[in-house]
């Protein structure tokens, strides 16, 4: 992933003030004010670590021995631990109202022992990512890593609250980083997080009002068991990343929220004003008639409020800028579309490069305007909220800008269980590749001979936002896409064809798309006829035969994204190992999702890359990126 500008600011930091260690006894003196510093401690587990230095470590030591911890963390194996100092141990039992350890009920020192340790992964800071770490906690949570300056030094946060004091200390059996403060984890759901902030309390009544906080409850499928599923055979990709099923099978959700301050701007200083200003603005010709009625969809109060809500846990890096790996060009704007929960409508998340802004929420092409997201990432055990500075709604304007502008979107963003169970991210150096279970995501159906995998971002793929979807064998699936806005579509297939894969019949709710699609032919096949941008002196930009390929019903993949290993480092519309296939002309008389489904006629692989929505009026003038 590219560096943030906080990464760089301390790399160049680091580089220029060069930190002397000195080894004295085994035991190094550092200043707590200092940035992090990287320590080895090759001979020690890491638990002798702790009990080593009581001077820093004794109450943590104290708390991993109680529950038992501290002895698997004295076993071979890799471990990360965020370790809380002595004096973070003694703020956290003042701001918990207790006194010691001994205040503390048994399973809740158990979960506190266990918001600190990841199992099985040794991550240094070299591996961060902005936003949630891909390994979860042995409490089952994702923690969430950040980079600010606080003293005239850059620090990483976890969880925004705790701060590195030191980072990467290497022992025997994993990575240890001392930190400030013990992560505490919320255990509200995100209901309770909105209800519990006085700040939104017109939202919070609305959304009791429509009862739409009785969709919001769920946290994780219990029935699910991943012991269930080994049967499943585990494949090596090509990537090198070995499949893994499933650890658990959460839900999540994210709202975005007006301040009760916010809406005041609008007129609006009570339930009863907001659901008047619903009434008056939300777009409901989708529907066949509206409801008085606030808790049924129809209504416009209950649309408005849906609209706000997203059935995935999104945090702030993951609308878009997890996704912007070094595959993407730096000089294009970037776009994510997203459904909401209020039926067949999406929001539209923009990267603008030229402001360096992110996050730009349904900006307006005409006007310029867009919601940013002004307070990110407050956190609940089941989603996350961020409060926004201006009214997000479905009107007509919106409706408008949706429906004339190309809509792409990458395989993974159709799925929320990617996304709920922290899948989708780029690590250039781990990628990893899952293969799902039956009914595993709600949204697909296979047969039972059907693999259906996902590959994360790997720096060997020439695909958009550098993953994929990934079959082999002889598969038939379908999925339901993502809602699209009424109108006249060009629909295409993004892929990359390779002597490896198969052939499959391609359709489009229910209907045959032409004749299968034989995924083994280059693009530089004579039934394609791709010819490389720049080597035909006639044609440079490739404009001409663009267009033979499209009367083939093909074409050359967008200008946006490249492999960063491998295939030349080419730009996709440079490389013939991408391409578009046309799935045909479609017209949709009201906004919906749809059915794209495949079915293998020749046993081989197959991989998806992203389909993409054009209307017809834009073909013309739509541009090569």
């Amino acid at each position: 992933m590219k560096k943030n500008n906080l990464e760089l600011k301390l790399q160049s930091l680091l580089k220029n003030n060069l930190i002397i260690m000195l080894f004295l006894a085994g035991l190094l003196c550092s200043c707590k004010d200092e940035p992090t510093t990287i320590f080895t401690f090759k001979k020690e587990m890491m638990g002798a670590y702790l009990e080593n230095r009581p001077d820093e470590f004794s109450e943590f030591k104290k708390l991993l021995d109680t529950t038992e911890v501290l002895g698997l963390v004295n076993t071979y194996g890799k471990y990360t631990l965020f370790a809380p100092t002595n004096e973070a141990m003694f703020k956290y039992y003042e701001l918990k109202g207790k006194h010691s350890l001994r205040d503390f009920q048994a399973d809740t020192l158990k979960k506190i022992a266990y918001d600190h340790l990841i199992k099985d992964y040794a991550i240094k800071t070299e591996n961060f990512i902005d936003g949630l770490l891909p390994y979860s906690t042995m409490s089952d949570r994702f923690v969430s890593v950040s980079s600010r300056l606080n003293n005239n030094a850059f620090f990483f946060y976890i969880n925004n609250n705790s701060a590195i004091l030191k980072k990467d200390i290497e022992v025997s059996n994993g990575i240890i980083h001392e930190i400030d403060h013990v992560i505490d984890p919320t255990l509200l759901n995100i209901v309770q997080a909105i209800e519990s902030n006085p700040r939104f309390s017109i939202l919070a009544k609305a959304l009791n009002e429509t009862h739409l906080v009785d969709s919001l409850k769920l946290t994780r499928d219990y029935l699910y068991n991943p012991k269930d599923y080994n049967y499943i055979q585990l494949n090596t990709q090509g990537g090198g990343s070995k499949d893994e099923i499933p650890l658990s099978r959460k839900y999540g959700y994210t709202a975005l929220l007006e301040s009760d301050e916010t809406l005041k701007k609008y007129g609006i200083n009570s339930y009863e004003d907001l659901k008047a200003y619903a009434e008056q603005h939300v777009y409901t010709g989708n529907n066949d008639e509206t409801s008085t009625d606030v808790t049924d969809r129809r209504n416009p109060l209950n649309m408005f409020m849906a609209y706000h809500l997203i059935e995935r846990k999104i945090t702030a890096t993951k609308f878009i800028d997890a996704y912007d790996c070094d595959h993407m060009l730096k000089q294009f704007d970037m776009y994510e579309y997203i459904e909401t929960m209020c039926p067949n409508t999406i929001i539209e998340i923009k990267k603008e490069r030229s402001s360096g802004e992110t996050n730009l929420i349904n900006k307006s092409r005409e006007t310029g305007d867009a919601i940013r997201i002004i307070a990110k990432d407050s956190d609940a055990i089941n989603g996350v909220y961020h409060e926004i500075d201006k009214m997000l709604i479905y009107d007509n304007k919106a409706v408008a800008e949706m429906s004339t502008k190309r809509i792409r979107m990458d395989g993974a963003s159709f799925f929320s269980e990617i996304t709920n169970n922290n899948m989708r991210y780029y690590d250039k150096k781990n990628p990893r590749s899952w293969v799902f279970p039956p009914n595993y995501i709600k949204r697909l159906t296979c047969t039972k001979d059907t693999r259906f995998c996902y590959l994360n971002a790997c720096d060997g793929y020439l695909d958009y936002q550098g993953d994929e979807i990934f079959l082999a064998g002889m598969y038939e699936f379908s999925m339901i896409t993502p809602p699209v806005p009424a109108g006249t579509y060009e629909v295409r297939f993004g892929y990359q064809p390779t002597a490896w894969r198969g052939a499959a019949q391609l359709y489009w709710d229910g209907v045959p798309c032409g004749i299968p699609l034989d995924l083994r032919i280059s693009a530089s096949d004579p039934l394609i006829g791709y010819i490389e941008p720049g080597t035909d002196s006639e044609d440079l930009v490739g404009l001409e035969n663009d267009k033979m390929m499209r009367n083939r019903g093909y074409m050359k993949g967008p200008n946006t994204y490249k492999a960063p290993v491998g295939y030349g480092q080419k730009i996709a519309r440079q490389s013939n190992a991408v391409l578009r296939r046309v799935l045909g002309t479609y017209k949709f008389d009201k906004a919906q999702n749809h059915v794209f489904k495949v079915k293998a006629v020749r046993s081989g692989q197959f991989m998806m890359d992203f389909l993409e929505f054009v209307p017809v009026e834009m073909l013309e003038t739509e541009g090569i990126d």
